[in-house]
């Protein structure tokens, strides 16, 4: 075999764009979460047909893997749902008596597109700091979503990572408990270089909580110099 052939189960390396990142369009979307409210409540009348759609549910999202990580796969997919969730229904030796095939279908594409934005963000998040890495930056921002002073019904969130180490900020503010102020905090969190996989402790030393965003940031700025040391 030719070692230089590209191996076609290898996935993408860190450097290379997403096939498909955009979103779904969002009243797609929002009829896709709609069917897992629709479909689930079952349980309360009838356990027997909420167990059969919950098996149905996660057959079909398996199927749905096999398309690959790309958002207008599933958009394809939605457009013959009931007949794709029929074809999974008859491989698996499954009854369809009583069941809405489109709502489950719709339900699987739920499932199957939040497991995609998830592996996309991923991706991202591994791209950026590859690429920072390369061009020399310390450190990168590889995500930031929100107002930066906060506001009660649209959280902030800022992930800053160091390119040598994975070791990181997450910097958010989020709604009180009463949604009349926010709750400004910076949490250590380490990004795994490999796999792109996010994980932080939830030790009170980890996570300081400010008044404000400004003293937020400030604090960040300290925790990212003890970070990168003397």
């Amino acid at each position: 075999m030719n070692s230089d052939a590209a191996d076609p189960f290898a996935g993408l390396p860190p450097d290379a764009p997403d096939p498909d990142d955009g979103p779904v369009p969002t009243l797609l979307a929002a009829s896709w979460e709609q069917a897992e409210a629709r479909l689930y409540p079952a349980v309360l009348e009838r356990p027997d047909l909420y167990q059969r759609n919950v098996r149905l549910v996660r057959a079909t999202a398996d199927h749905l893997r096999l398309l690959g990580p790309s958002t207008s796969a599933l958009v394809a997919a939605a457009e013959r749902g009931a007949e794709v969730v029929a074809a999974v229904a008859d491989d698996d030796g499954s009854s369809v008596v009583e069941l809405d095939l489109e709502l489950v279908a719709r339900a699987a594409l739920a499932l199957r597109y939040r497991e995609v934005r998830a592996e996309q963000a991923t991706r991202r998040r591994l791209r950026r700091v590859h690429e920072a890495g390369a061009a020399g930056a310390p450190w990168v921002l590889v995500e930031e979503n929100g107002a930066s002073e906060g506001d009660p019904f649209l959280p902030y969130s800022r992930l800053e990572v160091s390119t040598a180490t994975g070791a990181g900020l997450l910097v958010t503010a989020a709604p009180d408990d009463e949604y009349r102020g926010v709750v400004h905090q910076v949490r250590r969190v380490h990004l795994d270089l490999s796999t792109g996989e996010l994980t932080s402790q939830d030790a009170e030393a980890d996570v300081a909580t400010c008044p404000d965003a400004a003293t937020r940031d400030a604090a960040a700025s300290a925790i990212r110099a003890d970070i990168e040391g003397p």
